[in-house]
């Protein structure tokens, strides 16, 4: 959704001040607006909730949840989605893969840093590059951040997460972000992920995105240092899915780890 359809949006509340009612109805002109095609309408509606919600307190949370494109639409989509997943390749990767990433550790190249930063902790490319973070002083391996897909009270909390068993202790990877961030000061998010993503088919492998990493995190982790849950259920959990996302864990169960 772009900037000027945001910006008409904020526009309309502040300036309008509507009520619910013409909110619902302004809401569903701008994202039928130039005819999107089904799934960019649910992404719309999608973000220009999170705009609501963020900017304008002001209406409920109750307003908010009922703020939804048509039950025949989200249905289509939603079926779409599980047939796509069913048709997701298998994502092989073994020893030599994995060692290509923790030899960018010594890299003097951001991107390639970047890389690493993101596969030992399984966070997303946006959240490498400005997500508000802390460490543990009792635990080498525990860091909190404050996670982009939270919403609501979650938003503003910090999750907690493992770094990769042998690879970095967080306060290396806090040194590490810190430098990789003074480095891209000023760069947009969305030209960092692409120049990560380049640097990654460069020199990891070319089927692979900064997206993938997330996966690569969350089954290593399952295999090396799972006590007792399933693979979805230590998927959830790595990547602070929560309850009611396990959709979410189940696409990444497409991965595979193959030790050679």
């Amino acid at each position: 959704m772009g900037v000027k359809m945001i910006n008409e949006l904020h526009k309309f509340i502040s300036e309008e001040k509507p009520d619910e009612g013409d909110l619902r109805k302004f809401v569903k002109d701008l994202a039928y607006k130039n005819s999107p095609t089904e799934r960019t309408i649910t992404v719309r509606y999608s973000q220009i909730k999170k705009h609501i919600r963020d900017i304008h307190p002001n209406y409920s949370d109750q307003f908010l949840k009922e703020l939804n494109p048509p039950k025949e639409l989200t249905a289509k989509i939603i079926q779409e989605n599980k047939e796509r997943k069913m048709k997701k390749k298998q994502i092989k990767f073994d020893t030599e893969l994995l060692n290509k990433i923790y030899d960018l550790r010594l890299s003097d190249n951001v991107y390639a840093q970047s890389i690493y930063l993101q596969f030992i902790s399984g966070r997303r490319i946006n959240e490498i590059f400005d997500g508000e973070f802390k460490i543990s002083n009792k635990d080498p391996r525990e860091v909190s951040m404050r996670l982009s897909k939270k919403n609501g009270d979650e938003k503003m909390k910090f999750h907690k997460f493992e770094l990769l068993k042998d690879t970095s202790t967080n306060k290396e990877f806090k040194e590490m972000l810190k430098k990789t961030r003074t480095s891209v000061n000023g760069m947009s998010v969305k030209d960092y992920t692409n120049r990560v993503n380049r640097k990654i088919r460069d020199v990891v492998r070319k089927d692979l995105s900064s997206h993938d990493l997330r996966g690569l995190y969350a089954v290593l982790k399952y295999e090396t240092d799972n006590p007792d849950l399933t693979l979805i259920g230590h998927i959830n959990k790595s990547l602070n899915h929560g309850e009611s996302s396990i959709d979410s864990s189940v696409s990444y169960s497409n991965f595979k780890y193959e030790p050679n």
